[in-house]
């Protein structure tokens, strides 16, 4: 084995920055504080079985998803520059 690198179709390729890491670890913590806050705001919001689903399903989905936007519009910034 030769002690040569290989890239995908023998590329020149050149190291990048590193990624801000500590936003996205940031931003899941925020995630989490945020379904402790809001699970009772959601339970009093909304009665019933569809409560309970929007407090342990819905809520946490959403705010990952949003994390998840924010994370990539840091990301496209980040690339950008």
């Amino acid at each position: 084995m030769s002690s040569e690198t290989n890239t995908f179709f023998s590329r020149e390729e050149t190291q990048g920055r590193r990624y801000p890491l500590f936003i996205e670890r940031l931003l899941w913590l925020l995630v989490v504080i945020g379904c402790v806050l809001l699970h009772p705001k959601v339970l009093e919001m909304i009665d019933g079985t569809l409560g309970t689903l929007a407090a342990w399903c819905g809520l946490p989905l959403v705010l990952l998803l949003c994390a998840e936007m924010i994370g990539r519009v840091v990301q496209t910034m980040h690339k950008g520059r």
